[in-house]
């Protein structure tokens, strides 16, 4: 079973400013694949909000390429794959805002969100941000680097599912009673959970 992980980190609040990707792709349950590339947005503006969060400045991406230019590695990582990234409605914001940006058509594939996850299947963490949740599966890393990140999230999905059983997406999904989210050429459809009454699977820990 395959899956990808994503994070981006933006420039500014614009959600077309992406200036970092990170990609890893789980085979299995291991690391088979991963990416990560500093981006130049069309807009070369960074807040100094961001840049303390993520520490990349325009000075960092100012040679780096576009990300019409990086399009055909990312592509063939995401195109009808099963996607993860933690938070995933701002992540999926970034891809779909930063493509039309560029009028790149969107790709296709199913993606679910770790951070609605992790609520249903941690329910004892105090937090479900990306740091709390990697770390209760016992992965340490260096949280707004977009590959770190992306290792991170994949590493605790992977685990989640070994431990529920779950095959695919799908049915991770269907055990704790969430929707897949999917972004196709039309538009995007975000992760949600399903009406109360469906049975839900207990929490693993």
């Amino acid at each position: 079973m395959e899956f990808v992980a994503i994070d981006f980190e933006t420039a500014n609040r614009s959600s077309d400013s992406a200036c970092s990707i990170g990609l890893v792709t789980v085979k299995d349950g291991v690391i088979v694949d991963e990416y990560y590339q500093l981006i130049r947005p069309k807009n070369l503006y960074f807040h100094p909000d961001n840049i303390k969060i993520h520490g990349i400045t325009e000075e960092m991406v100012a040679d780096e390429p576009t990300l019409p230019e990086i399009w055909q590695e990312v592509l063939p990582r995401l195109q009808g794959k099963q996607v993860v990234a933690h938070f995933a409605k701002f992540d999926m914001g970034v891809l779909k805002s930063s493509l039309n940006s560029w009028k790149l058509p969107l790709p296709e594939f199913d993606f679910i969100c770790s951070w609605m996850l992790a609520k249903k299947a941690l329910p004892h963490l105090e937090s479900f941000g990306l740091k709390s949740v990697a770390e209760s599966v016992g992965f340490k890393f260096k949280h707004h680097h977009a590959l770190e990140d992306s290792r991170a999230c994949a590493t605790a999905v992977a685990q989640i599912m070994q431990q529920c059983g779950a095959q695919d997406f799908e049915q991770l999904a269907g055990n704790y009673n969430l929707e897949l989210g999917r972004m196709w050429r039309g538009g995007v459809k975000q992760c949600t959970e399903k009406p109360e009454g469906e049975p839900v699977m207990e929490s693993l820990f």
